[in-house]
């Protein structure tokens, strides 16, 4: 993902005080385990004592191999948006499509098949939100057949290690642009919970 994508995101977070490093992956040319590599490098450049990460969609991916593979992370809150930390059922059927397939080769391994998520030991909080819409990106396989945000089931989006986890009247991509999710990511980043 490009961090060109985080802008609004980015913007209502430093606003809230944060000071914010937006970190691009490649999803194409790397698994989510080598994009861990790159952002373990990246962030020890930082040289912080304390790191909160926000992640939408694969990049949470990316984040569960982080703190699986590398114990030196500072400590912090983590909030994933979107993310199919079970597997993606709706990039299982782009795979249909030959195209997208070979874009998606590198994601679904250790990624967005649901196969072999990392295990992770941290103390971060760790906090979820999933969005909830009537259509979506899956509106090109036909739909979700569970309730979702239209690209990402609500259910691929739980896992036993959240601590908290909240469904958002948000479509996958627009939660990148929703200030309600700014608002409850900040929340949860300062707090470690999110507001009733």
């Amino acid at each position: 993902m490009n961090a060109l994508e985080m802008f609004y995101l980015e913007y209502q977070l430093k606003k809230s005080g944060f000071i914010v490093h937006s970190i691009s992956y490649q999803s194409v040319l790397k698994t989510p385990a080598e994009n861990a590599v790159i952002l373990h490098q990246k962030i020890l450049k930082l040289n912080l004592k304390k790191l909160h990460i926000v992640a939408h969609s694969l990049g949470g991916i990316v984040t569960a191999h982080l703190l699986a593979t590398f114990d030196d992370i500072p400590k912090g809150n983590i909030v994933m948006l979107g993310t199919p930390i079970n597997g993606s059922w709706f990039a299982h059927k782009l795979r249909s499509f030959p195209l997208i397939n070979k874009m998606l080769a590198n994601s679904m391994k250790l990624g967005l098949s649901g196969n072999d998520i990392p295990e992770w030991k941290t103390e971060h909080q760790w906090g979820m939100i999933a969005g909830r819409a009537k259509i979506g990106l899956a509106i090109i396989v036909g739909g979700l057949p569970e309730e979702g945000d239209g690209a990402v089931m609500i259910k691929e989006t739980q896992h036993q290690k959240i601590n908290t986890h909240i469904v958002l009247p948000v479509p996958h991509t627009a939660m990148l642009f929703s200030k309600q999710v700014a608002q409850f990511t900040a929340h949860f980043l300062k707090t470690g919970k999110f507001p009733l």
